[in-house]
């Protein structure tokens, strides 16, 4: 018997005495990590649960519809699943159809971990909740914690370690109990996530890095008197809009977080995204002026510098700026100039290395520019930077390396979710 969209041809086979219900707990933890970042399960970049498709079969709390959806998105049959789970194959087909339910919490539990499935979702309430005021200490850690990561290019484990913290605290919302506090959390948590999918999405489906990153910002918005973790989420959201191509949103966001920011760094990391976005937009005005206010920011307190606002990223925000709005002769003067400040961020070494080839094609150097994008390309596969490679491919078929471009699509074709199409990405 198949399932319901089983696409294989397998067949179902019957056990001899039925199915068993029991999951085998062997190879992996029954429960969640005690400590971020420890020893953490093997996570899909495209983590099914955070596409809008996805959010919306959780909430039916339907398990059938749930392992289908998993397996739709992850290509795999029942086998495959009954393998990852530790059960028979036909118990899958059986818990798909409805015809076998799934009612041993133990169980249940297992399967939530092995598949990252929210433990609401499948109708398990308060195991392994922490003490509300350890949750809220250790949950601004896990923050804290999500945001390095990100940083250091592992937005992965960032995006795993907050989807934990999230479904928590959402689930103590629903149940009418939470405070303040967690929706503060809540809110910072939902903005990191929207920034980590942002590395992690390639263009097309960076809709959701937004939708995440804003429901931070408007959360924040609402809790007044928090107007330094309401400026964050603004630069963030601002910054994924930029990614996303809605420039006229991301220049009025990033001109809000400005203004809201009650501190000069937060105001210099804010105006270097917004000179980003400006150079995409072809103001050279706004650029300048906030290249200038940046570099005077640092050259007025020096240890404002942070992964956002330093002088590498200010150096390539000038360069790219200055190629995008046709400026050759003072890019090479920026390019001339060598960078003396300490190694950059894993992040920001791909993001120059593809400026760097588009300012090799721009002054006539193919061979050079290829020879960056590929290194850029490999460094943004090994980080799993998806609109780096992107911004790769654009460049390589502006010159017609068409090697490269096959190249830099089979990469992002790797990175890609091909089921979350344009209905999904609202």
């Amino acid at each position: 018997m198949k399932s319901s969209g089983e696409k294989g041809n397998e067949t179902e086979p019957q056990a001899e005495n039925g199915p068993s219900d029991h999951i085998e707990r062997t190879g992996e933890s029954a429960g969640p990590a005690s400590e971020p970042w420890a020893v953490p399960p093997k996570l899909s970049l495209n983590f099914p649960w955070y596409t809008p498709q996805g959010s919306r079969v959780l909430r039916s709390g339907d398990l059938g519809a749930i392992l289908r959806y998993y397996r739709k998105f992850r290509k795999c049959t029942q086998r495959r699943l009954s393998e990852m789970v530790g059960v028979d194959r036909t118990l899958v087909s059986l818990w798909e159809t409805g015809s076998r339910r799934l009612d041993s919490i133990p169980d249940r539990i297992t399967l939530a971990d092995r598949l990252g499935i929210p433990y609401a979702s499948l109708g398990i309430s308060g195991v392994g909740q922490q003490d509300h005021a350890e949750m809220i200490a250790s949950g601004e850690s896990v923050v804290r914690l999500a945001r390095l990561a990100r940083e250091e290019g592992r937005a992965a484990d960032a995006l795993r370690e907050l989807g934990r913290l999230v479904r928590a605290l959402e689930e103590r919302a629903r149940s009418k109990k939470a405070r303040r506090a967690d929706v503060m959390l809540l809110a910072a948590a939902r903005a990191e996530i929207g920034v980590a999918l942002g590395d992690l999405l390639p263009e097309a489906h960076l809709a959701a890095a937004v939708q995440w990153a804003g429901s931070g910002a408007n959360m924040l918005k609402e809790l007044k008197g928090e107007p330094r973790m309401w400026a964050h989420a603004l630069r963030m959201q601002g910054n994924e809009l930029r990614k996303a191509g809605d420039l006229p949103q991301a220049v009025k966001t990033l001109q809000s977080a400005v203004e809201v920011s009650p501190d000069l760094g937060g105001r210099a990391t804010a105006g270097l995204l917004l000179a980003r976005a400006a150079s995409e937009q072809g103001n050279i005005g706004m650029l300048d002026r906030c290249v200038e206010q940046c570099r005077h920011a640092l050259e007025q307190d020096p240890s404002i510098s942070d992964f956002f606002i330093n002088p590498f990223s200010l150096r390539e925000v000038e360069l790219r700026g200055f190629l995008l709005t046709g400026r050759i002769k003072d890019a090479e003067r920026v390019a001339s100039q060598s960078n003396t400040t300490s190694p950059a961020p894993p992040t920001w070494g791909v993001i120059e290395r593809v400026t760097m080839a588009q300012f090799h094609l721009a002054t006539g150097e193919a061979k050079v520019a290829d020879s960056e994008l590929r290194a850029a390309i490999l460094d943004a596969q090994t980080l799993a930077l998806p609109h780096q490679v992107e911004r790769a491919i654009r460049l390589a078929g502006s010159a017609n390396l068409h090697d490269l471009v096959r190249i830099g699509r089979e990469v992002v074709e790797g990175m890609s979710d091909p089921l979350m199409g344009p209905g999904d990405v609202a």
